[in-house]
């Protein structure tokens, strides 16, 4: 590999752990709850009428809840700070203080200016008080960093993190560790305790990419005297720090790294990491276990994936060490005249493996928006939202110009050929408009994004491509209240979703014919599509079942819903019938009778998204769903050769469904590449 002459080649047998999945990212990690918002009224309202009685009400009522919440959650540190209040009270601020420099200064910054932070997080994170914001548009970004700081700074940390365990481990590394790089540092939780466990002479660059975040640390520096500290604003696609270095430190960072980070960003990274690490340098790993489908911040990944990219990233493994039921740490070390050992498996008689050949990470969920924005993709988002906005045929004309350069080159299968299919819309003749709609569904696909004149469409382009602030306000309930807000996100995932999966171009860049063809399908078959979207395949199968048959799609959005009744309804076809779902399975009124299950561009969000519970009332509904001789279709996406233009989003590898649906009950009967991109999985049960 380029950045490493010793990066390994060998192939390695990475053991598959059956039933669970290997590596769980995207998960809301500290959720609302209607008992967490009752704790935080009450410590709210303790605060404001400087009430002890009410601040101990608050904090026995945390206690009580505290095993309902993620674990990792924010109740333990509301807990550290009521009580920390309740002391300042009763002896004042100075005597009250913590001995810790890093606790003094979270003491400090909550519980300044009676305690107006700690209020302001409440109102922010619970609407204690009926609270509305005055900054609606910077409204999340207060909150997200209030809450990160309440979080990853909570002096309680230690008890799931075994911080002093992790402090010791490279406290006691031979040679010994003089220049330490914390990679995602946040407010310096460890890099403080790094420094202090190294001595005088050592040096803990504090690298986080979130400027408030460094900033802050800044301040805490300064302000404390933390000695031994350096905070540096880094990239997603470089560490900056360029001096020598003996230890680059990941913690709670590399689940994202492998399943979220997009594969170029992450070599990148990975490049400048071992610029800056000396030869024999070591890698420290602290990461998430999954403990019977529990996991801190609904996140981990599985440690034998992190080794084996990384031995392929040139690394060798030193210490594996169980930290608790929940946490891992890994410390590995960068080769240096010899290429890395091979990390060594555990493996059970019969369990399956997956083949790892290169660094690239066997599963990559991404950002569920999408894609990554380019400025050429910006540039023809501009066009087309002059082009809607003002009816300008040129700018139209312009767009379709650059999507002609773009969809060879980025974004495949993505939305760019439905925008560039719109705008040839906008251009074109009464005639040209009659062929391009001739497919009734592309027909309803401009009707429906058309609607009080392509209002919704414009919104979504300016917001998707951050172009007229104006356009993209966010509206106070979507930023302030957590339902309204994942309300809001829903409405503008489904447009998304609608435009990317009734994309009239779609059956070009994915082969649907081939798909239809490939299906164990006929006149008079039941069909259940979860996932379906807004109906483009369920359309499909409802002409092929005919009128004897019957199609049951189910998706969580209810809008998608509806449009696929309304069609439906419009045209007359009494055997599909929509309906919303649940994240953790479905209904159909007759059970055992479904010929054919059917999803697509789902599994990898069951796989890496979805928890545990949830992926098994999925599959318990689609086991009880099907006839003893019925099929389950699973179509998605998975990573290309060298060389090839890769799916624009999530992929998941064939390998992974297939053990995972086994340890479930499911034999897999055949599977093709439909496109480089995508495949075809077919499965009895």
């Amino acid at each position: 590999m380029a950045h490493s002459q010793l990066a390994a080649e060998p192939t390695l047998e990475v053991p598959l752990p059956g039933k669970r999945s290997m590596v769980r990212v995207g998960a809301i990690p500290n959720p609302v709850t209607e008992t967490a918002r009752v704790s935080a009224q009450r410590l709210f309202d303790g605060l404001m009428t400087k009430d002890p009685t009410q601040v101990n009400q608050a904090i026995e009522h945390l206690k009580a809840h505290q095993s309902e919440e993620v674990l990792g959650g924010n109740s333990s540190a509301l807990i550290w700070l009521a009580r920390a209040w309740l002391r300042a009270n009763e002896l004042g601020l100075e005597a009250a203080r913590p001995e810790s420099k890093l606790e003094q200064a979270y003491f400090d910054f909550f519980l300044r200016e009676e305690a107006k932070p700690l209020k302001e997080y409440l109102q922010r994170k619970y609407r204690v008080a009926d609270y509305t914001p005055s900054d609606p548009e910077t409204h999340l970004d207060r909150l997200t960093f209030l809450e990160d700081l309440l979080l990853f700074n909570n002096p309680m940390r230690s008890h799931w993190d075994a911080t002093e365990r992790v402090v010791e481990i490279l406290a006691g590394l031979k040679p010994e560790v003089r220049r330490v790089i914390d990679l995602g540092a946040g407010f310096g939780y460890f890099s403080s305790r790094i420094a202090e466990a190294l001595g005088p002479e050592a040096i803990v660059y504090a690298a986080d990419t979130e400027e408030t975040y460094v900033e802050q640390l800044k301040t805490f520096v300064d302000r404390y005297g933390i000695a031994g500290v350096r905070p540096v604003l880094s990239k997603p696609n470089d560490i900056v720090v360029r001096e020598p270095t003996d230890l680059v430190f990941i913690a709670s960072l590399y689940h994202v790294l492998y399943a979220w980070s997009q594969p170029s960003e992450r070599d990148a990274f990975m490049e400048t990491l071992h610029r800056t690490l000396r030869p024999g340098g070591y890698l420290v790993v602290l990461d998430n276990r999954d403990d019977e489908g529990r996991s801190l911040h609904n996140a981990y990944v599985d440690r034998e994936f992190v080794q084996a990219q990384l031995y392929h990233y040139g690394f060798e493994l030193v210490l594996n060490e169980d930290l608790s039921p929940y946490r891992y740490i890994l410390v590995l070390r960068k080769s240096m005249s010899q290429p890395p050992k091979p990390p060594v498996y555990d493996r059970m008689p019969g369990q399956d493996v997956i083949r790892v050949t290169d660094a690239n990470s066997v599963i990559h969920i991404g950002s569920l928006d999408s894609f990554d924005i380019t400025p050429s993709g910006i540039a023809a988002g501009r066009l087309m939202l002059k082009a809607l906005s003002e009816k300008d045929r040129d700018a139209a004309r312009q767009a379709i110009r650059i999507y002609d350069t773009l969809i060879p080159k980025e974004n495949f299968g993505g939305e760019y050929t439905a925008l560039q299919w719109i705008a040839q819309y906008l251009v074109a003749t009464e005639d040209e408009r009659r062929e391009l709609t001739r497919d009734p569904l592309a027909a309803e696909f401009i009707a429906y994004l058309a609607r009080d004149d392509y209002a919704d469409l414009k919104l979504y382009v300016a917001r998707k491509y951050k172009l007229d602030l104006k356009t993209t306000a966010i509206p106070t309930e979507d930023a302030t209240d957590e339902k309204a807000r994942e309300i809001g996100i829903i409405r503008r995932q489904a447009l998304e979703d609608f435009i990317l999966f009734n994309n009239p171009r779609r059956d070009t860049w994915e082969q649907s014919p081939k798909i239809m063809e490939r299906l164990p399908l006929k006149a008079g078959d039941r069909v259940v599509d979860i996932g379906s979207g807004p109906g483009f395949y369920s359309f499909k199968f409802a002409e092929r079942v005919g009128p004897t048959g019957q199609v049951l799609a189910f998706d969580t959005k209810e809008s998608h819903i509806d449009y696929l009744n309304g069609l439906a309804n419009k045209w007359g076809l009494k055997q599909l019938k929509g309906a919303v779902s649940s994240v953790d399975g479905f209904e159909i009124p007759e059970p055992g009778t479904a010929d054919l299950v059917f999803m697509c561009s789902l599994y990898h969000i069951l796989y890496g998204v979805s928890s545990q519970a949830e992926r098994e009332g999925m599959i318990a509904s689609i086991h009880k769903a099907l006839k003893p001789d019925g099929r389950l279709v699973v179509v998605d996406n998975g990573p290309v050769q060298a060389g090839l233009l890769p799916y624009h989003g999530p992929y998941i590898r064939q390998e992974l469904i297939a053990s995972q649906l086994q340890a479930y009950g499911f034999k897999l009967e055949s599977s093709e590449l439909v496109i480089p991109q995508r495949y075809l999985m077919v499965f009895s049960h």
